[in-house]
């Protein structure tokens, strides 16, 4: 799913997750993530924060945590805020 501003990326084993935020900081892109269920019509209560990883036009995702987690989230937080606080918005969201 992409609508242009927020997308659901599959991993590995279809490991689907919402990305609810993204932020350039310092150069790098992070994103704010919820896990998603396989018909993409509801969240699994896990979040991640993933930094992107680029060689050549391939991109990767790592999972950040410690003192760079700490770091990054008030960032990112801002952004998310008010979705975190009304979760009937993000599922108006999935479900468009």
């Amino acid at each position: 799913m992409d609508n242009g501003l927020y997308t659901v990326v599959e991993f590995d084993d279809n490991d689907k997750w919402f990305v609810m935020a993204e932020k350039v900081i310092d150069g790098i892109k992070y994103s704010y993530m919820i896990r998603v269920n396989q018909s993409e019509d509801d969240f699994i209560d896990e979040y991640q924060v993933v930094k992107s990883v680029y060689d050549g036009n391939d991109e990767y995702m790592d999972t950040i945590s410690g003192d760079e987690l700490k770091r990054i989230m008030p960032i990112l937080v801002p952004e998310v805020k008010n979705l975190i606080e009304h979760p009937e918005k993000l599922k108006d969201l999935l479900n468009n």
